[in-house]
């Protein structure tokens, strides 16, 4: 062996490829947040530096846009949400000893927010947020002598952002405000506020914003959502959106090319008789029927189908493949949960229906429940409502009328532990 081969073989036997953010493929979202993962960027306001959220500090954004692209992704996150919260919270009010106080509890209750904007609105705003974002804040407003919550309120992550960690790498401070990032500067009732981190020991503190975030984000300054990595999927499933529609406004006709032997024509000419012959012949109120008037046989135009005999079958398998990637990232144990059909089968018995949700709210309902319920307890043992237990009220499921479902399999009406 020569000494180049030999070489050769050294060098191609103990390459080592180091693996960076850089050196291995990603998707948009997760392109956005890289920087967080080593050297953040910062933002400026008028209330002090921030960490941005994204490269253009617009990832919240990004999620939004998400949201509304795909009917599946929205309905899953929507339907995920309704399940932590349930119908209805209730608590306990026993260990209070006057009417008074209990009185007073059940106005918290109801008004906490605002005007009829009760506890429930605020745990189904937060639920909301952290199936979508990844992490979910609280905005709460003590009174002087931290006796009373004057105020508990739910933030929409689009304008929450961790202040520059202190030398500690503590984040002491968020600032808050409607939207940050291309043009917040400019959006009106967009002032920023620089409110202190939630901190149980400091009896200082009037205000305070809680962060709690997924703790699988693997961030340490803002949660992510698990379902980032079907950003192509939940994209594509607008683009299939797209393509329905066009299909629809053409009136299901198949694509043509015609062509037309003999015109002399300019090309404004052409434009024009493109135009008006396209404009006849597709959309939902589109001609069936053509006439060309020629003066001789070979003027006449000639007409072809384009071959799309395989369009729909590919379309089809591509959606439902698209689905089944959706609800993977979801964590969805059965599509036939959030209403989403299964190729070859037409939902399933009841029992499989039955495991499938009692898997799914023990691997995804009852920990975000966890999550969410935490942090509400935190604030509330600020002010002695420890004791509140706080429970979801659920939706009661008659498993009687699924067919196919053994009656003893009864889910449970009450949130249990």
């Amino acid at each position: 062996m020569g000494l180049i081969n030999r070489v050769n073989e050294f060098f191609a036997s103990n390459t080592n490829v180091q693996a960076t953010n850089d050196t291995i493929a990603s998707n948009e979202l997760e392109n956005a947040i890289k920087d967080l993962s080593g050297r953040y960027r910062l933002g400026q306001t008028n209330q002090g530096q921030y960490i941005k959220f994204g490269v253009q500090d617009d990832f919240p954004v990004m999620l939004d846009k998400m949201l509304r692209q795909s009917p599946v992704h929205a309905g899953i996150l929507t339907k995920k949400a309704k399940m932590v919260v349930g119908t209805d919270v209730s608590y306990n009010d026993s260990f209070l000893a006057t009417k008074k106080a209990k009185a007073e509890l059940k106005v918290f209750v109801q008004n906490c927010s605002g005007a009829n904007k009760g506890l429930y609105s605020v745990l189904t705003h937060s639920a909301f947020q952290y199936e979508k974002s990844g992490a979910y804040a609280m905005y709460v407003r003590w009174s002087k002598d931290r006796t009373k919550i004057l105020e508990l309120s739910s933030l929409d992550l689009k304008g929450v952002r961790a202040a520059e960690p202190n030398e500690k790498g503590e984040i002491t401070h968020f600032i808050v405000r409607r939207m940050f990032g291309q043009g917040a500067d400019a959006m009106q009732h967009n002032e920023p506020r620089r409110v202190p981190a939630f901190n149980k020991w400091d009896k200082k503190q009037t205000e305070a914003v809680l962060y709690v975030q997924n703790p699988f984000s693997g961030n340490e300054y803002y949660g992510v959502p698990n379902y980032i990595s079907a950003f192509h999927y939940i994209s594509a499933d607008f683009a299939f959106g797209k393509h329905i529609k066009n299909s629809a406004e053409n009136g299901f006709t198949p694509k043509v090319m015609a062509t037309f032997v003999g015109r002399n024509m300019s090309p404004e000419q052409k434009a024009k008789e493109y135009a008006a012959f396209k404009n006849s012949f597709t959309g939902t109120d589109g001609e069936q029927a053509m006439l060309a008037w020629v003066k001789r046989p070979e003027d006449k135009p000639t007409i072809e189908s384009l071959d799309i005999s395989n369009l729909d079958k590919t379309v089809d398998v591509l959606s439902r493949l698209n689905d089944a990637k959706i609800l993977t990232a979801h964590n969805v144990t059965s599509p036939t949960l959030f209403g989403v059909m299964v190729s070859g089968k037409l939902g399933g018995t009841g029992n499989e229906m039955v495991a499938a949700y009692q898997i799914f709210r023990a691997t995804e309902t009852l920990p975000n429940r966890e999550t969410l319920f935490s942090g509400v307890q935190r604030l509330l043992d600020t002010i002695g409502l420890g004791e509140m237990e706080l429970e979801v009220i659920e939706e009661v499921i008659n498993l009687e009328s699924i067919k196919g479902a053994n009656p003893t399999d009864v889910a449970p009406a009450k949130d249990e532990e």
